[in-house]
């Protein structure tokens, strides 16, 4: 409810008090009964405009400035309070022009005369305020309003004539909001405001009563206020770079739906692979087109009642409610999963982009918001680390796997400090001399609980956390440090993860961990995969040939599995490629695809000129298949079983001591 205005309210009093006022009419001297009648310090008024302490000013100096009567003006009080004032300025002979003048300000509430000189000015008064005003007698009824009320409310001339109830006013402006038990009362309540939409602009009005039994109707136009307060609202729970909900609009909706118990819907969170190196390498204009673009397909695919959301940077949400049932959601998510992927056209580029996508059903796997949110998490993170289609709906064996990676993570953290890595090497073999020509170093952890975990599960961990640059270090320092003991006909080959190889400190960790170890670089080589280098083939081709140019030798890892473009490997300073494993398991269907490859990739070596290893090698057969079609080495069980550096110096004192027959 609005307070009573103290408009024309008069002060129970009939003083006056004495100030001083220079030539531009500001404040220059303040009495204490000036202080005591008006309530303003005097701190806070010398200076000022002496106009500015009134709401109906008193007339300006002129020539008859200084006639007896003065001039009235409403004066406001400190506490709001308005007092009908009478105002004298008093000249003083044989001063300067420039001298101040001593003004009288006499209270006037016995006055009728002041009263009625003070509102003579009103409606000059009323036309300056920048809302529109009504002013209504005490039956109500309209005494006047000033241009730019008129403007606002657009009401035709006679339904603002003088004497017109303010009841049919409301009734025509309100319509709507002006209801039937409104519209029975005789009078308008004191303090009933309410928005209208007229002619286009949101208005506020407000029915204000004064101390002498008038009202006031305020009109003012909120429609810029109340857009911008929209706006503010709707960026609250939508992002605005998408127009989808933002993660707080999720939460809130989700939350919702949870606590209606409504009918069984799914919620699917999904990630967009590739969109950090289409950020990275483009701009980030480049990567607020693909997710805009992400955003508008997810809308056109998408039914009535479903809700998508930007959680942040490459991670969306959906609650799908359009169907139910595993079978369907999977149709759903396969749908959605081949629209996102298909290219698009991003500045002028064509990009493609991957999706893993995690489900979680309500109320099947939760029947609150939080629960869902993180078991989504869990089942995307588990379609991220490779499910048959990218799709996983969550399990709850997934919270086992998600609590042993969180362990892995908090100790992985320890792990380098504490010593906990360890090599192991695997040999490969020269298919022709039958003699042992390098070893492949490969990281282990010795977990104090757990045992000796393999690369393949803390290795994507450590890629997450940001630590294989480090463990990357490390492991070529010591790798070349215990391949000294070793013959110098014994190379070396260190693993670089896609990580590690994206960082610019590779070269400078090569170059350092030969130096500390005193190890020639010639008999140093490093395995990266495709995956490591597709993304940006030119740095990738700058990256090796400096590594190159030390006489370090590159080996392509993985061969097949991949790209395998030949223009990839002809733009690359590749000494050796190995041929992965997969391909090498059924080599006894001499018309296999797999022969097929094998046969394919070493006479692709042999034209040029770089060294063949197939991996995984474990019968005689698959040995005596390799060595038909000129593979030069080999590598596997069929050799050797990766095993601590202690034991590779006797086992190439076995293999290749100078009178062995091969």
């Amino acid at each position: 409810m609005m307070s009573r205005s103290p408009l024309w309210g008069y002060a129970p009093m009939s003083e006056h008090f004495v100030c001083l006022l220079d030539p531009a009419e500001r404040v220059t001297g303040w009495t204490r009964d000036a202080e005591r009648l008006t309530g303003h310090a005097a701190d806070d008024v010398i200076g000022s405009p002496f106009a500015d302490l009134f709401l109906v000013t008193p007339r300006a100096p002129s020539s008859d400035a200084h006639a007896p009567g003065g001039h009235a003006g409403l004066f406001i009080r400190q506490d709001g309070l308005h007092l009908c004032v009478r105002v004298r300025r008093h000249a003083l002979s044989g001063t300067a022009a420039e001298s101040d003048v001593p003004v009288t300000v006499a209270i006037s509430r016995d006055d009728p005369g002041a009263v009625a000189q003070a509102e003579s000015y009103l409606p000059a008064t009323l036309d300056a305020l920048p809302d529109g005003v009504a002013l209504f007698d005490a039956n109500q009824c309209l005494s006047y309003y000033n241009a730019r009320f008129g403007a606002l409310v657009g009401l035709a001339e006679d339904m603002l004539e003088p004497g017109g109830p303010v009841r049919t006013i409301l009734a025509v402006l309100c319509r709507a909001e002006w209801t039937m038990a409104e519209a029975a009362r005789p009078i308008v309540p004191e303090g009933w405001s309410t928005e209208i939409l007229r002619l286009g602009r949101t208005l506020a009005l407000s029915w204000i009563g004064l101390l002498d039994g008038r009202f006031l109707l305020l009109c003012r136009d909120v429609t810029d206020l109340r857009r911008l307060e929209n706006r503010a609202r709707f960026l609250e729970q939508h992002d605005d770079l998408t127009g989808l909900a933002n993660l707080q609009g999720l939460r809130l909706q989700l939350g919702a739906l949870c606590e209606r118990a409504s009918e069984p819907f799914a919620m699917l969170y999904f990630d967009l692979f590739g969109f950090k190196r289409v950020n990275d390498s483009m701009g980030h204009a480049a990567g607020d087109e693909l997710l805009r673009i992400t955003a508008l397909r997810v809308r056109r695919t998408v039914g009535v009642g479903d809700i998508a959301a930007h959680i942040r940077g490459n991670k969306f949400a959906l609650i799908f409610r359009s169907e139910q049932g595993d079978q369907a959601i999977r149709r759903f998510a396969r749908m959605l999963r081949s629209v996102l992927s298909r290219p698009m056209s991003v500045l002028k580029h064509e990009v493609t982009v991957g999706v893993a996508i995690g489900v979680v059903r309500f109320p099947t796997d939760g029947d609150d918001r939080d629960t869902l949110m993180a078991k989504a998490d869990v089942a995307l993170h588990c379609a991220k680390g490779g499910s048959d289609d990218g799709i996983c709906f969550y399990d709850p064996e997934l919270d086992t796997l998600r609590q042993r990676r969180m362990d892995l993570e908090r100790d992985l953290h320890h792990a380098l400090a504490k010593e906990e890595f360890v090599l192991f090497y695997q040999p490969f073999l020269n298919v022709r001399s039958g003699r042992i020509v390098g070893v492949e170093a490969l990281i282990r952890w010795r977990h104090p609980q757990q045992g000796l975990i393999p690369p393949n599960e803390f290795i994507p961990v450590a890629e997450r956390m940001g630590l294989m640059h480090e463990i990357g270090a490390w492991t070529l320092e010591t790798a070349c440090r215990q391949a000294m003991n070793w013959p110098d006909n014994i190379m070396v080959s260190v693993n670089v993860s896609a990580a590690q190889f994206r960082h610019d400190g590779l070269v400078d960790n090569v170059e350092t961990a030969l130096q500390r170890a005193g190890y020639p670089p010639s008999r140093l080589e490093l395995e990266i995969t495709e995956t490591a280098m597709i993304d940006d083939v030119p740095r990738a081709a700058c990256v090796l040939n400096r590594l190159r140019e030390q006489g370090i030798q590159i080996a392509l890892d993985d061969f097949g599995t991949g790209y395998s473009s030949l223009s990839f490997l002809h733009s690359l300073p590749f000494t050796r490629i190995k041929i992965d494993r997969s391909f090498i398991s059924d080599l006894h269907k001499g018309d296999s695809d797999g022969a097929a490859i094998v046969r394919a990739i070493t006479s692709l070596c042999g034209s040029l000129n770089v060294v063949a290893t197939a991996e995984g090698v474990e019968t005689q057969e698959q040995f005596d298949y390799l060595k038909g079609v000129n593979c030069s080495e080999i590598q596997g069980y069929l050799i050797s079983r990766p095993c601590p550096a202690d034991e590779i110096g006797p086992f190439l004192e076995k293999i290749n001591q100078p009178n062995r027959s091969h």
